[in-house]
């Protein structure tokens, strides 16, 4: 069965889209099945890889009444070899309201209509969240086995919201005993430039307060990954030998070993 994992963090601005795309990409190249669910409604990820906007099945049909199957949602990448996406639209933001108020089960139907499927389908799937802590966010994390909270590194506001992000997921496992999804896995330091002292003192802030908590690979700022995302590209795609590159590159290979363990 494949991992389900959730890439989430109550801050805006810290890089889940770009995490989940190069992370996806680089598991992909290591000759793993992947899906990418665009759980965001500004649907970042549905432009890179599918272009915007997009008009067939998504995350919104999948979700609204009795719900289009997870299979007829789920679209190969162009261009992108062992890799899916489950695309989204800007209209399913309406639909978190609708589904708060259907008591207990609109938190589950994320897990209910697409976890089956995934883990028999892809080695890894991953849900790029929207920042907040809303429902769309707890539903990804309910119907995942593991919760990836990227952090950037360049901005003193970086541990704004942290602990609500780490607290929010452990409430979700202990609320229900049939889950043993939404485990926290690591925090990603993303958006590093050592060459400042803020990013220095923001690395060793993370790093103290969350020991044993915390990726090794630390992600640069760097600027192919920025104009890999002018281009709607990952940044393997865009500049494979560049330095951002090589941190995903890096990243994949530690998740494939905590994972292992």
């Amino acid at each position: 069965m494949g991992i389900i994992l959730a890439v989430s963090n109550n801050k805006g601005g810290v890089g889940k889209s770009t995490t989940t795309a190069n992370l996806a990409h680089a598991l992909s190249a290591r000759k793993k099945r992947v899906l990418i669910v665009d759980a965001d409604s500004q649907c970042n990820l549905t432009s890179t890889f599918l272009g915007s906007p997009w008009g067939g099945n998504s995350l919104l049909e999948l979700l609204d009444g009795d719900g289009v199957p997870a299979e007829a949602c789920i679209i190969p990448a162009p261009d992108y070899e062992r890799l899916h996406v489950l695309p989204n639209k800007t209209d399913s933001a309406a639909l978190e309201p609708a589904l708060a108020r259907r008591e207990d089960y609109g938190w589950y139907m994320l897990r209910d209509r697409l976890r089956l499927h995934a883990a028999k389908t892809f080695d890894f799937t991953l849900i790029d969240c929207p920042p907040n802590l809303g429902l769309f966010s707890i539903q990804a994390m309910i119907a995942s086995d593991f919760i990836l909270v990227p952090v950037e590194a360049g901005s003193r506001y970086a541990m704004d919201g942290l602990d609500r992000t780490i607290e929010t997921i452990g409430g979700i496992a202990q609320a229900d005993p049939d889950n043993p999804s939404g485990r926290f896995l690591r925090l990603l330091i993303n958006k590093a430039d050592r060459r400042t002292a803020v990013s220095k003192v923001t690395i060793e802030q993370i790093q103290q307060s969350y020991p044993g908590r915390v990726f090794s690979t630390i992600i640069p700022v760097n600027t192919d990954i920025q104009q890999s995302e002018m281009l709607s590209k990952t940044v393997l795609r865009h500049a494979s030998k560049s330095p951002g590159a090589q941190a995903y590159r890096s990243l994949a290979t530690e998740l494939l070993g905590i994972l292992s363990q």
